[in-house]
């Protein structure tokens, strides 16, 4: 059929309107509208609980993520191996120091700010700074999985002085 056949035979016919839906369709609850600076603030903390409970798990997948990098980089040549430290290595690490103090886990802002401070302020890595590197994602882990919040109780000073020396 010919766009020319086909403009003729559409003409030729009544356009019937488009059935309709005769009832809308529920819409999911809304949560209340916040009448006040307090509603706001509960609603902020509630918020803020939330990702704080879910804080170890998210934040040991980017461990993960570090330690799988790191192994990778441990077997790499030296150019190779600065180029995974610095460009994938340094941004999970540095946003782990920054997520730390703000979800109640100040050991992981001291343990990121130790790495980022390595990676910085080399300009080539050994493999001796890679193992460094991973022992330092490991107290990470250590702190995620044993859940130390704030200073970590006798546990969190033992991985403090362990970070120190």
């Amino acid at each position: 059929m010919s766009i020319f056949e086909l403009s003729v035979n559409i003409k030729d016919k009544p356009i019937k309107p488009a059935k309709r839906a005769t009832a809308a369709p529920k819409a999911a609850a809304k949560p209340a509208t916040p009448q006040s600076p307090a509603d706001l603030e509960k609603l902020a903390m509630e918020a803020m609980s939330d990702l704080t409970s879910k804080f170890p798990a998210w934040a040991s997948g980017d461990v993960q993520t570090v330690k799988t990098l790191l192994a990778q980089a441990y077997g790499a040549y030296d150019t190779a191996r600065t180029d995974i430290i610095r460009q994938q290595v340094y941004p999970k690490v540095h946003d782990l120091k920054g997520q730390g103090t703000t979800f109640g886990y100040p050991l992981i802002t001291d343990i990121g700010t130790h790495m980022c401070a390595l990676i910085t302020n080399k300009t080539k890595f050994s493999n001796a700074d890679v193992v460094t590197l991973k022992n330092d994602a490991l107290m990470m882990e250590t702190v995620l999985w044993k859940k130390l919040k704030g200073d970590g109780g006798p546990k969190g000073a033992d991985i403090l002085r362990k970070l120190r020396k």
